[in-house]
């Protein structure tokens, strides 16, 4: 484990590691700053998430089907932040799809791929009680964000071999996509590696290959840990059972804070670069037992110097080599480099069989009949922080969820009530972007509706049209103008906001997409008679796009300003 500032050096560790490494290594790029390796190492295959092939549903050699469902499941649940109920729903429906795919009887390809397993989900034809329904929904979503966002990765039915792979070095380029997605890839190819080692029993022995991950509280995250209603990570377990394989991994980041506990536990050797941070820096010289005079020494560390400590040896000060490396791999260069490497490697296209939706066993022994929900069957019951948030949600609705994090004892307890009102699906989270920063809100889906009237005997009634992001600006504006000294009124005059400045009556559409209506309401006001009228954009391209529709119809007079809502809103707003 190595943990230092940006510059510190940790990059540089990397590649003096490496260099020595006389097994194989696998690197987890999230920033491109290991392609550049293949200039001095023919032998290196580096692997852009383009190019990549990856069937998440396709288990090692010689491991069971039932076992792979279940190690997938965990996976996708912690890179997703699944509650138990869902993963354990989707484990099921992995099972259910292997059999519809006959794999039970013969275990060979076609295995299926990502993409059907959405496909079945979603033809699953469930009892539509509460709970079940949720699950089902929850899983979907996170399935789509992957399949979506993914490219061609899961676009085949056998992927690159994990056998194959593990006797080269190979660099994993995830820059690019999402955060849920690099997670995902990287635990399940740590998943896949691990239980490629028990299922062949290569036990003991010496190193024999090593994992390296820069940015570590990705997947390493000590919030995720603490999160007990999803118990103990299943990839915190993984790494506590790698070495007995013959696996090393090697973490690095800038933050000590937000690396598990697990990770610090089973460190063998751990680095401390120059960290910059008084709070980074007391926590790793805990974790390494660091006299007074030794943290003395090690608060002064500069660029390419370090500590490092051994098991329980004492800790020593050392100075990195300088690894000379010219980074001048572009995407072109790249290609052309490991073009032939990636020609040469194995997989298979995606195939499914015209026959298996219509074949598949419904899950839990349920009819494929029409079912009427069973009304006997119990509410939802929330713990009291969820309880809190959810009326906290219905009281507040604008406020964003790191002020609602503040009325907690701590962020846990929040997010912990957050992920609960999700996981039942009685809420959803929603972006907004404000003064240039993405923050979130949280919105009452139907089910939280009824739930805060029947149960918290609430008032969840609101003021505003359309989706909870379009009524925050409703609601934005309306204190902007207030703010000014103006009376301003959410839908009057069917507008989403009505301003009376004395002398100019101004109107104001909130436009969240680039819609035909849009420029009916406009026509509508102007025909009324109003002085101006403003259509504030969610952004740039829907301004775009809506001023082209506005001039198309001759409406872009000196009446009409079309502008992006945070122009309007920002902190440094000068436009009224």
């Amino acid at each position: 484990m190595a943990i230092g500032q940006t510059g510190a050096g940790k990059t540089t560790l990397f590649y003096n590691v490496m260099d020595q490494l006389s097994v194989p290594y696998w690197v987890f790029d999230l920033k491109q700053d290991y392609r550049h390796l293949c200039q001095q190492d023919n032998e290196l295959l580096v692997v852009p998430w383009t190019e990549l092939k990856w069937n998440p549903l396709e288990p090692p050699p010689g491991v069971s089907l039932r076992r792979w469902a279940q190690v997938f499941s965990e996976m996708l649940g912690h890179a997703t932040a699944l509650l138990s109920g869902s993963k354990n729903y989707l484990m099921r429906q992995m099972i259910e799809l292997y059999r519809a795919y006959g794999l039970f009887d013969r275990r060979k390809p076609p295995y299926p791929s990502l993409h059907e397993l959405q496909q079945f989900i979603e033809t699953d034809k469930i009892n539509y009680v509460r709970k079940t329904a949720n699950y089902r929904d929850t899983v979907l979503n996170r399935l789509e964000a992957m399949t979506l966002t993914a490219g061609t990765i899961f676009d085949c039915s056998e992927g690159y071999p994990v056998e194959e792979l593990l006797k080269q070095n190979v660099v994993f380029e995830f820059d690019g996509l999402g955060t849920d997605l690099q997670n995902f890839l990287m635990e399940t190819l740590f998943a896949a590696v691990y239980e490629y080692r028990v299922a062949q029993n290569q036990r003991g022995g010496s190193l024999r290959h090593v994992f390296f991950l820069d940015e570590g509280k990705q997947v390493f995250s000590v919030y995720k840990e603490r999160q007990d209603a999803a118990g103990l990570p299943a990839v915190d377990m993984l790494t506590a059972k790698m070495r007995e394989f013959g696996e090393g991994l090697v973490v690095a980041d800038q933050e000590a804070t937000k690396l598990t506990d697990s990770i610090k536990a089973n460190t063998k050797t751990t680095v401390l670069l120059a960290t910059g941070d008084a709070t980074q820096f007391q926590d790793i010289a805990a974790t390494m037992a660091l006299s007074d005079r030794q943290a003395s020494i090690a608060q002064r560390l500069g660029t390419g110097e370090a500590i490092v400590q051994t098991g329980n040896r004492e800790p020593c000060p050392v100075r990195l080599d300088n690894y000379e490396l010219e980074k001048t791999v572009s995407d072109t260069r790249l290609r052309k480099i490991q073009q032939a490497k990636w020609n040469a490697l194995s997989w298979t296209p995606r195939d499914r069989p015209d026959t298996f939706l219509q074949e598949a066993t419904p899950t839990d022994g349920e009819s494929t009949e029409p079912v009427i929900p069973d009304e006997s069957q119990p509410d939802i019951a929330l713990s009291d922080a969820a309880d809190h948030l959810l009326t906290d949600v219905v009281e507040r609705p604008f406020a964003f969820l790191t002020e609602r994090y503040d009325r907690f004892d701590n962020v846990y307890q929040g997010n912990k009530a957050k992920n609960e009102l999700i996981e039942t699906g009685l809420a959803d989270e929603q972006p907004v972007t404000v003064d240039g920063g993405v923050h979130k809100l949280l919105e009452l889906t139907e089910q939280g509706i009824d739930y805060a009237k029947t149960v918290l005997e609430l008032d969840p009634t609101h003021r505003g049209r359309g989706g909870i992001v379009h009524r925050y600006w409703q609601h934005r504006l309306v204190q902007l103008f207030e703010d000014a000294g103006w009376t301003a009124k959410r839908e009057l005059f069917d507008a989403d906001v009505y301003v009376n400045m004395a002398e100019t009556e101004l109107v104001i559409e909130v436009a969240m997409g680039n819609n035909q209506r849009e420029v009916d309401h406009v026509q509508q006001h102007l025909a009324e008679g109003f002085d101006a009228v403003w259509v504030l954009c969610r952004d740039t391209t829907v301004k775009t796009a809506l001023e082209q529709r506005l001039a198309d119809q001759d409406l872009l007079d000196e009446r009409v300003v079309v502008r992006t809502v945070s122009e309007v809103c920002s902190g440094e707003n000068t436009a009224i």
